[in-house]
């Protein structure tokens, strides 16, 4: 039987008070020896054997850590300190599921205990578990109504939950407890009474939120929110002439807000995007234009409306005033507005029609003045834009040439150039034109990153590390650990797909979870503001930050390299199948740090700046993602990274098609099913619809351990769902289709057999074919060469391929 800290010996008492004060001053190693002195009196003692793991956790000791916490909780059951420090030692170790059953425990034992119901309440909004969440923070707020941080985080989890009414009776029952709370500063009590008025507008109070608005205006520090919420107020309440003032004062202090001036334009009943509307929101962006004739919103709002000669005249404002001035990202501006065809053909007649005036007379028609000697250069540049934007390649190449002869030292012109080179195929070529870009000015980080990007693109890994690591700072111990410590996603993506193309599998899989472990932090981090923000009472920014780390995982960074992930663990699996696993092999020029002065020798150390002292280079120990490799089951793994897709975007047809290849080769066949209705769902005329349904009924065929009733079940409702379906017969109702023929092509090619493999062949041959028109984009054409590859095509089948490709793409060197 455990003694409890109060049966203790009244030194040890002390000692035990004085262990848990050293560990809040993060004083371990002194906690640590104070938890021994304790333990030679009292061995058997729980409380102090499981705080003696907390210490131990926190000097990576964790083993002993879990071992000592473990004992501690056999010799008393029932202690809410065990339970506590087991909750605590587990949630930095990210355990969250068991270190929630640990407060839960604590919580039980000691249900008033103010200090474990707040780790309890942290780690289920974490998890999002916000009706257990309700009662945990309910409890604290009666324990503690003055504390402010409690009842605002009851009111944040009922506004998580749509309780917009309970969450407001929260803050107004608990709001007479500020005149009390002597800690608040005023911007704090400002946030508060702003919640509040929040919380009544979502309630659907407008006219109670606007009168509270009023009232509570003395007690703003944020000036600018509230006017911005009183402008909304009004205009829900239909008070439109006052809703326009505010508008219209909110619009003298930021007039390049895109929201002042659309709320503007609806106090005048106006919607930009009815039609009906165009000419009197014209009429409206005008007259804020002559208010106003610095804003450039003002300048573009009307393009994204206007048609015919009032979208001309409107782009004529912004394009003159651009090409004087010299703005480069004058397209990049226009851009979105190519979408509409007939104003992207209008500008490029525009800008083609400036192009010429001022090359032949260096002004524009209705001008009489001469325009700067830039002007007609900045107009070439723009039209070799246009025309890379619509695929001619060799006539984008003449311009932005004519524009570097007029102005050679200009270095966004070397980089539209790259990236020209780029769309045309010449990746080489693209990436030889940005590192010249980038030697114009090597102090620009922008263009040093653009470089490393087309680097990578032509998987010249090596050379790319070097540009990376230029811009790390000097006394870093070990540069590229130094730019996943940055999280620098962009080039651990890029890096694995690089890794992925030359073949090195393992190497691509550590870049992909290398990503993967970036997103992973991004949520985690999160942890340090659910006290933080109600503290603080920085609510409503707080009540973003969830709802973004809800979304997290759909960044399309993270969804590319989960895709590739899986990619990757299927080819792992198929070679395996197939008799001939890849093998991970360190080499070890990848696997030596770089320094400031390159690539370190062997047992070397990179001094710190400014430092004459040595410091160890810390190599990372499976550079070669050898521990991926290794994996036992490359399924397994793979439907970890299905799970996340799944959960995040599950409206996405690829996220399907994941799991469909996850799910058949694990020969689970009803989950492989639900793929495809889900796919079906999204899109009843996905290509991969008939080439999965076939493949799925061939894999159970072959399968002769799977139960035949099962298996009649399975095909009866494909049946019932799909009726007969053939991938050639998909192939031949969809023949102008490039991507039916690709879907087609490789699902012939996972079928096996030389049948299939030959009709794969034949069709992927084709896939240049004049037929296909529009479809036949560098990424179609490029995909259909890497399945030719697959299919085992004959040196002279690539060949012919390659010639059909190149007389689509006539610049590109990858065919």
């Amino acid at each position: 039987m455990s003694l409890t800290i109060s049966e203790l010996p009244h030194k040890e008492q002390t000692l035990f008070r004085s262990a848990l004060k050293l560990y809040e001053a993060r004083q371990y190693k002194k906690g640590l020896k104070t938890c021994d002195q304790i333990l030679k009196i009292v061995p058997n003692h729980g409380e102090t054997l499981a705080v003696k793991g907390m210490f131990l956790s926190n000097m990576d000791r964790k083993e002993e850590a879990y071992e000592h916490i473990k004992r501690g909780i056999e010799i008393n059951p029932n202690s809410s300190i065990s339970w506590h420090v087991s909750g605590i030692v587990n949630r930095g170790g990210q355990k969250y599921e068991e270190a929630l059953q640990c407060y839960e425990k604590a919580a039980k034992v000691d249900s008033e205990n103010i200090h474990i119901l707040r780790d309890l309440s942290q780690l289920q909004i974490h998890l999002r578990q916000y009706e257990k969440l309700v009662a945990t923070r309910t409890k604290l707020a009666k324990l503690n109504p003055l504390l402010t941080a409690f009842w605002l985080g009851l009111a944040v989890v009922h506004q998580m939950l749509g309780r917009y009414d309970l969450a407001l009776r929260v803050i107004t029952s608990h709001e007479g407890n500020l005149k009390h709370d002597t800690t608040m500063l005023k911007n704090e009590i400002s946030e508060v009474l702003m919640y509040k008025n929040w919380l009544m507008e979502l309630n659907g109070d407008y006219q109670l939120a606007l009168e509270h608005l009023k009232e509570i205006r003395l007690r703003i520090t944020d000036i600018t929110a509230w006017k911005e919420q009183k402008a909304n107020l009004l205009l829900k309440v239909e008070r439109r002439e006052a809703a326009a003032m505010a508008y219209q004062e909110l619009i003298e202090r930021n007039p390049d807000n895109n929201d002042y001036v659309r709320g503007y334009l609806a106090c005048n009943g106006l919607d930009m995007t009815c039609t009906d509307d165009k000419d009197a929101v014209l009429e409206v962006i005008d007259g804020l234009q002559q208010q106003f004739p610095s804003s450039n919103t003002l300048k573009f709002l009307p393009l994204t409306f206007c048609e015919g000669d009032s979208f001309i005249s409107a782009a004529e404002t912004l394009a003159k005033h651009a090409l004087r001035k010299g703005i480069p990202s004058l397209f990049t501006s226009f851009k979105t507005l190519y979408a509409n065809e007939a104003k992207g053909a209008a500008l490029g007649r525009l800008m083609d029609g400036y192009a010429t005036q001022l090359r032949d007379t260096n002004r524009f028609n209705d001008s009489t003045d001469d325009e700067p000697a830039t002007a007609s250069m900045w107009s070439t540049f723009y039209m070799a834009q246009h025309a890379d934007y619509y695929g001619d390649y060799e006539r984008a190449l003449q311009l932005i040439e004519d524009a570097i002869r007029a102005a050679p030292d200009t270095v966004e012109l070397y980089m539209v150039k790259a990236k020209i080179f780029k769309h045309a195929g010449d990746v080489s070529g693209a990436r030889n034109t940005m590192d010249f870009a980038r030697q114009m000015d090597l102090k620009d980080r922008f263009v040093n990153s653009k470089t490393v990007k087309y680097m990578l693109r032509d998987n010249d890994v090596e050379e790319a590390e070097k540009m990376m690591v230029m811009f790390v700072r000097d006394d870093a111990a070990h540069k590229i650990q130094e730019i996943v410590d940055m999280q620098a996603i962009w080039y651990m993506h890029e890096r694995g797909d690089a890794y992925r193309r030359l073949g090195d599998i393992g190497r691509a899989l550590k870049q992909y979870h290398q990503v993967q472990s970036c997103f992973d932090s991004f949520q985690q981090v999160q942890f340090e503001f659910h006290s933080y923000s109600l503290r603080k009472a920085t609510v409503r920014s707080y009540v973003d930050i969830l709802k973004w780390e809800d979304q997290i995982y759909t960044h399309n960074t993270f969804v590319g390299a989960a895709h590739a992930a899986i990619g990757c663990y299927i080819d792992l699996h198929d070679r395996k199948l197939a008799g001939e696993p890849f093998v991970a092999t360190p080499d070890e020029e990848q696997t030596r740090p770089l320094t400031r002065n390159g690539l370190a020798k062997q047992g070397q150390h990179n001094l710190s700046a400014g430092v004459g002292e040595a410091k160890p280079v810390e190599v990372d120990k499976d550079p070669s993602g050898a521990t991926h490799v290794a994996a036992e089951d490359y399924m397994a793994e793979a439907l970890k990274f299905v799970e996340r897709l799944e959960n995040a975007v599950g409206g996405q047809a690829k996220t399907h098609l994941s799991s469909f290849e996850v799910h058949l080769r694990m020969q689970k066949y009803f989950l492989a099913l639900k793929a495809i209705n889900s796919l079906k769902a999204i899109d009843e005329q996905h290509p991969s619809l008939a080439p999965m349904i076939v493949r799925m009924t061939a894999d159970m065929d072959s399968n002769e351990s799977f139960a035949a009733p099962m298996k009649a079940a399975l095909k009866g409702q494909l049946a019932k769902s799909f009726g007969e379906v053939s991938i050639e017969a998909s192939i031949e109702a969809h023949q102008n289709s490039l991507v039916f023929a690709l879907a087609g092509a490789r699902g012939l090619l996972a079928l096996g057999g030389d049948a299939n493999v030959a009709s794969s062949r034949r069709v992927l041959l084709g896939a240049a074919s004049a037929v296909y028109g529009e479809a036949r984009t560098l990424d179609n054409l490029l995909a259909a060469k890497a399945l030719l590859e697959k299919s085992g095509a004959s040196e002279a089948e690539m060949s012919d391929f390659g010639a059909s490709a190149k007389l689509v793409f006539p610049l590109a060197t990858c065919f």
